[in-house]
């Protein structure tokens, strides 16, 4: 599908990131609020139950919460703004309540088992972070692993410089647009420094120096939350370039 929209100015209209062409969105029987923004200025958005997608996520999958009750359903729509890269293969299946590759936890709406593996933000491939995403990634606690390390393949999360403890990529106060979650992440250097929101062009325990070094959470379960700007990259004012993210996992042994 297109890939969003680049706009940063001026910025009460700004729509960076936001698919304003073409979406892709999702809802059920009860959970039917999608992603939208006002058309007047300035412009404010809102969260969805699940998020809207553009762009190209080839590969990429999401889960849908239904109940146990045959009559509930859940609906994929398209919205086509124009004749340009409108090719889309969706791949639909149904799973038990009791299979073993789906969460044991509702709000999954990206799932992955095994000891390792990648977890790749929405339009990645374009080099274009969505807006208005709120959802959260879990990760299957594998039998015997106790403890999950994230490492860097690539970072552009928001435009936070992560220089100096005044512009560290960590933290409420310093991350308030586009960020991750991980809960309880460990600060080996330091105890009194411990963050859970995580953003800029750096991934790090407590944000600073501009260098990218794990992260390691024993909070069960694993857990991996991801949020951007409500209506627009960047909040309110202008955007600056946000790649999203490629993250490795790995999960570490020991005893539980």
């Amino acid at each position: 599908l297109t890939t969003p929209a680049i706009t940063t100015t001026p910025a009460n209209t700004n729509q960076a990131g936001q698919c304003t062409i073409d979406k892709m969105t999702i809802t059920t029987t009860d959970r039917t609020t999608v992603p939208g923004l006002t058309s007047a200025a300035p412009v404010t958005g809102t969260y969805g139950h699940y998020p809207q997608l553009c762009g190209t996520n080839t590969g990429l999958h999401s889960y849908i919460d239904l109940s146990c009750t045959s009559t509930d359903e859940a609906t994929i729509s398209f919205t086509l703004g124009d004749a340009t890269n409108n090719q889309y293969k969706v791949k639909v299946t149904q799973y038990s309540c009791n299979d073993p590759c789906i969460s044991s936890r509702e709000g999954c709406f990206q799932y992955f088992t095994g000891v390792t593996g990648t977890i790749n933000s929405y339009n990645l491939a374009n080099s274009g972070q969505l807006s208005t995403l709120d959802y959260k990634n879990c990760i299957r606690q594998e039998a015997g692993y106790c403890c999950i390390e994230y490492t860097v393949i690539s970072w552009a999360v928001s435009s936070t410089a992560c220089a100096a403890a005044a512009t560290r990529c960590a933290s409420a106060s310093t991350c308030t647009s586009e960020y991750i979650i991980i809960p309880n992440v460990i600060n080996s250097g330091n105890v009194d420094l411990n963050y859970d929101r995580f953003c800029g062009v750096n991934l790090n325990p407590v944000g600073f120096p501009a260098a990218n070094l794990p992260l390691k959470t024993c909070q069960c379960p694993f857990e991996f939350s991801v949020v951007t700007g409500i209506s627009a990259l960047g909040g309110t004012g202008a955007a600056a370039t946000e790649d999203g993210f490629s993250i490795k996992y790995r999960q570490i042994p020991g005893g539980c």
